[in-house]
């Protein structure tokens, strides 16, 4: 039995006392990559912006079934045309995306040891244009999907706080333009633009204490939760920090797999069901660079 299980704890959204109204009748699903998923700094799942943003609008139904580590746009699209995918976006009334950064972010070089950031820049420009053309078609597939959901497009930060100053302007402006095509393409399909690159800056590196891994600590996820709410709820009280001491324990990647295989042999749960556990996948990927490393 998992301690704490981030299944249990963060479907108990009434034990928390940060939210902004019960928003009734709202199902809320997050879909998306490794940060949608709640991935943390020491390959674990714990809760993301997602389960916080749940904490605080504490919706009456909540998922992030379809959060996967290490996805691309292209395999959130594939998510979304699941039966499964399917069901959870028809259901849903207000939907999150993090999709884009494991397009990009494996091109880049990051060495720790050295504090340095090598990448090529016309492969990068090719992987931003194929972002340009995955993401038109997500969110068209969404929309497809449920026409009357809100969709909220999240931003990203700059992952590299740790390397020298004089290696985080070229890649700076990298993730600088996928933000751009990201809000671009979610204007452009009536959706709404979550910036939080201006929250973490370039040197947050109490938000992202590992120098060889991208994801923010709990920190780093509640400046993202916060700034979904400042263009969800206009004016409302953000989390506060509070919070962070009434989180559940994260569970590492080994004991959500042993989760997994235990589920894989009960008959009544569907193939879908099995390949999700809380936003990770049985079938784990560790590429370097990716979102989920």
């Amino acid at each position: 039995m998992l301690k704490r299980s981030i299944v249990g704890c963060l479907l108990c959204l009434s034990l928390f006392g940060t939210q902004t109204g019960h928003a009734a009748g709202l199902n809320y699903t997050a879909i998306g990559d490794s940060l949608a998923a709640g991935q943390t700094p020491n390959r674990e799942i714990g809760a993301g912006y997602a389960d916080m943003i749940a904490m605080s609008i504490q919706p009456e139904a909540y998922s992030k079934e379809l959060a996967m580590p290490g996805y691309t746009v292209d395999q959130v699209i594939k998510q979304v045309e699941s039966d499964a995918g399917q069901r959870a976006i028809q259901s849903a009334d207000l939907i999150t995306i993090s999709a884009g950064a494991n397009d990009l972010l494996p091109l880049i070089q990051n060495d720790p040891s050295r504090g340095m950031l090598t990448f090529n820049a016309i492969t990068a420009a090719f992987a931003l244009n194929g972002v340009r053309e995955d993401y038109a078609v997500l969110l068209q597939k969404v929309e497809e999907l449920n026409p009357d959901a809100n969709v909220y497009a999240m931003g990203y930060y700059f992952p590299y706080p740790h390397v020298f100053d004089q290696h985080k302007p070229a890649v700076a402006e990298q993730l600088n333009m996928l933000n751009d095509i990201i809000k671009q393409e979610a204007e452009s399909a009536g959706a709404v633009f979550v910036p939080v690159a201006d929250r973490f800056g370039t040197d947050a590196v109490d938000y992202l204490p590992n120098p060889g891994d991208v994801h923010p600590e709990p920190a780093g996820y509640l400046e993202m939760a916060n700034a979904f709410l400042a263009v969800y709820a206009p004016g409302s009280p953000e989390i506060p920090k509070s919070l962070l001491n009434q989180l559940p324990e994260p569970v590492s990647f080994a004991e959500l797999r042993k989760v997994a295989a235990k589920q894989e042999v009960e008959p009544e749960r569907s193939e879908e069901e099995v390949a999700a556990v809380e936003g990770c996948t049985k079938e784990e990927i560790y590429t370097e660079g990716r979102l989920e490393s």
